[in-house]
């Protein structure tokens, strides 16, 4: 296992039929076309069919043999059904301008969906809410979550990260912290493994790839040094329960994640609202008392 600084390989899944017909890419353009399509594990004959081409001009492309045009990159964007921030990188990779935003947060032209989050943070309470980014720095929470796990005030610089306090000033308080860990760890491959990486060989990495990569090494840094404790859980749960403890006792919770639909912006595309319920009566009527003792 990698240590603290350590990246763990992308792993991209290729069916192996795809392989004998296809060659190795020779322009920037080219492997980003070839990366994004073996990733949604498409041949070039399905992806052509997508984009309304056809598998000879897909294979011209990802060779370089035939230069992408602007609406061609877009149908294919739009085929592989890429992300905003991916797409911007395939239309760079073919040296075209990026045709999605990334407006600040505190924009006014993201001011509907600012309203969005302070809605389901506020009427999420007396449950825990966060708002999170692409890279799980809490950017907002609502006063059930700031309480229970006693995050700095929102005006705090710089941001705590979600998954640094896992593996810092959380874990005293998670029963079953191995077991969040682990499950931390499998999000931030997953996470990793659904990012494309079409820049020249040489340049510097994405910001987001990178800063994936270090927590993900901090995660395993912390299982890597010592065992995994025997669990207190069925294995045949649907889902994972965290269990927190509490000066009322130990509360089971889990949560949802919240994506905004459709987004065509590069920030309001990474944002996701982590709600966290009470998993059973005992842990509501716990978590109500805790935030009814603040008031």
């Amino acid at each position: 296992m990698p240590g603290r600084g350590a990246c763990y390989r992308l792993r991209m899944t290729v069916p192996p039929a795809n392989r004998p017909h296809e060659r190795r890419p020779v322009s920037p353009f080219g492997l980003a076309l070839q990366q994004c399509r073996r990733q949604r594990r498409l041949s070039q004959f399905a992806l052509a069919l997508r984009a309304d081409t056809s598998a000879r001009h897909v294979s011209f492309l990802e060779t370089g043999r035939s230069r992408p045009t602007l609406p061609m990159v877009q149908r294919l964007a739009d085929a592989l059904d890429l992300p905003p921030s991916d797409r911007n990188r395939l239309l760079g990779s073919a040296g075209f301008a990026a045709d999605r935003s990334a407006e600040p947060l505190d924009s006014s032209a993201l001011a509907a969906v600012r309203t969005v989050i302070a809605h389901l943070l506020r009427q999420h309470e007396p449950w825990p809410a966060l708002l999170l980014d692409a890279t799980y720095d809490v950017l907002d929470a609502n006063d059930a979550a700031r309480r229970l796990l006693s995050l700095p005030p929102r005006e705090h610089t710089p941001r705590a990260n979600l998954v640094a306090l896992l593996c810092g000033p959380l874990a005293p308080m998670i029963v079953n912290h191995d077991e969040v860990l682990h499950e931390t760890r499998r999000r931030l491959q997953r996470d990793l493994d659904a990012l494309i990486a079409p820049t020249p060989r040489g340049a510097p990495a994405d910001a987001t790839q990178l800063r994936l990569c270090e927590l993900l090494a901090l995660v395993t840094q912390q299982l890597d040094v010592r065992p995994m404790r025997a669990s207190s859980h069925r294995a045949d749960a649907p889902v994972l329960m965290t269990e927190l403890r509490t000066p009322l006792g130990d509360v089971r919770t889990l949560s949802t994640l919240v994506h905004f639909g459709g987004a065509r912006d590069i920030t309001v595309d990474a944002l996701h609202v982590e709600l966290i319920y009470p998993a059973d009566d005992l842990a509501d009527a716990r978590l109500r008392a805790l935030t009814a003792a603040a008031s």
